[in-house]
């Protein structure tokens, strides 16, 4: 489904979580990989939890614009 512009107004003075391929933590404490990032308002940022689910996630790291979630990037893994 393609989102509105305005659906992503709540994401954009977010901080930039995610910046580069990598290995990422989420909410809940998981660890996810990324393969590949966008600097652009969407969800771009395409990675894949440890069972091997895809997902993708806005550069701020959340995965819903409205509100926070467990699954949410909230920093780089050590």
């Amino acid at each position: 489904m393609r989102k509105n512009r305005g659906y992503f107004a709540p994401l954009v003075t977010l901080v930039t979580v995610i910046d580069a391929p990598g290995l990422y933590v989420t909410r809940a404490g998981v660890t996810v990989s990324l393969s590949s990032v966008s600097s652009r308002h969407d969800f771009g940022n395409l990675g894949s939890y440890p069972n091997g689910t895809a997902e993708g996630w806005h550069r701020s790291g959340r995965l819903y614009a409205g509100t926070q979630c467990q699954n949410d990037i909230v920093r780089k893994a050590p």
